[in-house]
């Protein structure tokens, strides 16, 4: 009786493995062959700049800023030729990344041209200052692997990645643009 339980059993598992085996790899494919641009949402709106909360980014107000960034795993990482950390570290490496040129890519797009801020460049520089002590909370909306998969690995197209990280400002661009009138008009 014992023998014929375990046979049964081992011609579950010969006729499941391969199935779960082909699954994963099939969804693996799709997952790695999207060609979907991170900086575009579904029909093909700009996703860099100001938008809607990550759950909706096209709800009002526009209080969060998301901007493009690319990251590399850690050496540590590649030499362990662990895949869970190699993505772990390459989307830290991104948000590190970004968190300087975040402040200046947001005060630039929000002051450039706005109407009452006539020297944008001089201050912009003072905003970004401002900015830089209060910016907290740089999350990430969503990473990608950019690097080719090496087979023996999984997730070690984690070597390097694109994400898009974003930030909440109170009040969004128009906060900003006032705050840039105000520093002018002193």
């Amino acid at each position: 009786m014992k023998t014929e339980n375990l046979m049964e059993k081992i011609y579950m598992l010969k006729k499941t493995i391969p199935f779960f085996l082909v699954s994963l790899l099939v969804l693996n494919f799709h997952a790695c062959s999207s060609t979907e641009d991170l900086t575009e949402l579904k029909g093909g709106v700009a996703f860099e700049g100001w938008a809607g909360p990550p759950e909706d980014v096209k709800a009002k107000p526009a209080e969060y800023f998301y901007m493009k960034t690319a990251g590399r795993a850690s050496e540590k990482a590649l030499n362990k030729r662990s895949g869970a950390m190699m993505q772990t570290t390459c989307t830290d490496a991104a948000t590190v990344n970004a968190k300087g040129d975040l402040i200046g890519k947001m005060i630039g797009e929000s002051i450039t041209g706005a109407s009452g801020v006539s020297d944008g460049e001089s201050t912009g520089k003072v905003v970004v200052r401002e900015f830089q002590g209060k910016l907290q909370g740089v999350n990430v909306k969503e990473c990608k692997p950019i690097a080719t998969p090496d087979p023996s690995i999984p997730l070690s197209e984690y070597k390097e990645c694109q994400c898009v990280i974003f930030v909440k400002i109170p009040g969004g661009r128009d906060a900003i643009v006032a705050r840039a009138k105000e520093i002018e008009n002193k």
